[in-house]
């Protein structure tokens, strides 16, 4: 598999689990939660890329892990949250 594929799914996995806290941040602290949910997400895309770096020893720049699965984590993020905030009917 290539780097870029793994680098791809660890940004998949972090973005569904980010989308659960900033949930979890909007349940506990209501409309500020909204804001701590957009902080958190680009908390952690800034730390999972520092751990993409040290995991698969790739020495490249922020932008090219943007270009490599930034923008995924970024969308991930926003539909898990989205889905998690309104979950679908059948659920509750």
């Amino acid at each position: 598999m290539k780097v870029e594929t793994k680098i791809l799914l660890v940004y998949i996995v972090v973005g569904i689990i980010v989308g659960f806290l900033s949930n979890l941040g909007r349940n506990l602290y209501g409309e500020v939660g909204n804001y701590i949910a957009i902080v958190l997400a680009l908390l952690f895309l800034v730390i999972s890329t520092e751990i993409n770096k040290k995991l698969f020893k790739v020495d490249k720049d922020f932008k090219w892990f943007l270009s490599n699965g930034g923008w995924i984590y970024l969308f991930v993020w926003f539909i898990s949250w989205i889905i998690f905030f309104n979950p679908p009917l059948g659920v509750l």
